[in-house]
């Protein structure tokens, strides 16, 4: 049910359609107690609330998924989440919790080598105009 659900939202653009295949998806990974998948279906819910201008169901969404994500030790998929909350505080207005988000999920990604997070922390930071702070050597350098 996850992935029928991640196929309308994603490749579909239809969250309309997306969003009760991935509550099906969370009941069942709850009853299986996959928490895993759990923290997927909570995620993508978060992006259709997000989508829809639902922004605090979309926040508590996330970080739902987030401490179960944290109590899996799935760090990479922490700092994931922590881009989506990043988008939400400087859509709020709270464009300091937005920077301290992104470096968290920077660092996060960083330690488990996790460059494709890092991708996409690098154009949240670039589409929020939040540059980084404490950029490490390696990644100022141009190639």
């Amino acid at each position: 049910m996850f992935w029928i659900g991640t196929f309308h939202q994603v490749v579909r653009d239809d969250n309309e359609a997306a969003l009760p295949c991935f509550t099906r998806a969370l009941d069942l990974a709850t009853r299986a107690n996959d928490r895993l998948t759990m923290s997927y279906a909570l995620r993508h819910i978060g992006f259709v609330d997000h989508m829809a201008g639902r922004l605090d169901e979309a926040r508590a969404h996330f970080e739902e998924s987030m401490r179960l994500r944290r109590e899996l030790g799935f760090l990479p998929g922490v700092a994931a989440n922590l881009i989506g909350l990043a988008y939400l505080a400087a859509q709020q207005e709270r464009r300091d919790d937005a920077g301290a988000l992104l470096e968290e999920a920077a660092e996060l990604a960083e330690s488990t080598m996790s460059h494709g997070v890092l991708r996409w922390i690098a154009e949240a930071r670039e589409e929020l105009s939040l540059p980084r702070e404490n950029q490490p050597e390696a990644m100022t350098r141009k190639a």
